[in-house]
């Protein structure tokens, strides 16, 4: 759960409890719906038994021994005297089991910020627009031709066609890698914007922004509309040729949290 090493210091496991348990903090999932606010609740306790014990001289003891039990057991049938094991594979293979039998946890908490951004996306996206087609895209959570709601006083926007990602950092590579994907994706004569969910956070927007200026220098055309998101506050950072619509999306979610 901690992503730590099974000899990790005191001091590793105050720095990797904190990091952790931060990203569960209820402040942090307040906008979200109950049902994710009680997973988040749920793995925030998991994370403070896990720091507790590891704290702890006897109970860490007692932990590592638990762990090292089926590895000192006696084997039932003693090995053939022909293929008699070898120390250093006997050695690795408990490892190789426990890790089999208990992998690390922090996946799972990455997934529940993925499932809960996804969710209030697809609700913010009902709120705004007037109707909207999925499309058959692979490699994106969210695929759909968007129709955005007609003003009182004003026509309705063009179409635009939406692509959504979540990935757990958005930098420089994620920028050339959600180029390349949506170049691929065929909506002639609609425009295309790719949100590029950030999970525990994103590159710099300086960094960003020259990332995106470059990648659309490199390939000489106007492509995608790229737009960096961070779910935990709903920031983004907005192309001057961002469409309205997704503009609107994003303010929505905002407006939400506030």
């Amino acid at each position: 759960m901690l992503s730590l090493a099974p000899n990790a210091p005191a001091d590793d496991i105050k720095k990797a409890f904190r990091r952790e348990i931060a990203r569960y903090h209820p402040d942090k999932v307040q906008h979200l719906g109950k049902e994710f606010q009680d997973m988040a609740s749920g793995i925030a306790a998991d994370l403070t038994e896990a720091y507790r014990i590891l704290m702890d001289p006897e109970l860490r003891a007692k932990y590592d021994e638990d762990l090292a039990g089926p590895r000192a057991a006696p084997p039932v049938v003693p090995p053939p005297p022909q293929r008699p094991p070898e120390p250093a594979a006997a050695a690795e293979e408990p490892s190789r089991f426990a890790e089999r039998a208990a992998p690390p946890r922090p996946s799972a908490g990455i997934d529940f910020v993925r499932r809960a951004a996804i969710s209030k996306i697809r609700e913010a996206i009902e709120d705004v627009l007037a109707t909207s087609e999925p499309l058959a895209v692979h490699g994106f959570d969210i695929a759909l031709m968007m129709k955005p709601k007609k003003g009182l006083f004003k026509k309705a926007e063009p179409g635009v066609c939406l692509l959504v990602r979540f990935v757990p950092f958005v930098d420089e590579a994620a920028v050339v890698q959600f180029w390349t994907s949506a170049s691929k994706v065929k909506a002639p004569g609609v425009e295309m914007c790719v949100l590029m969910l950030a999970g525990p956070g994103m590159s710099p927007a300086r960094e960003l922004a020259t990332a995106l200026t470059e990648q659309r220098r490199r390939v000489k055309s106007s492509g995608p509309v790229l737009v960096p998101v961070d779910v935990r506050d709903w920031e983004a950072l907005f192309p001057p040729d961002a469409p309205g619509a997704v503009r609107a999306l994003i303010q929505r979610l905002r407006d939400e949290k506030r």
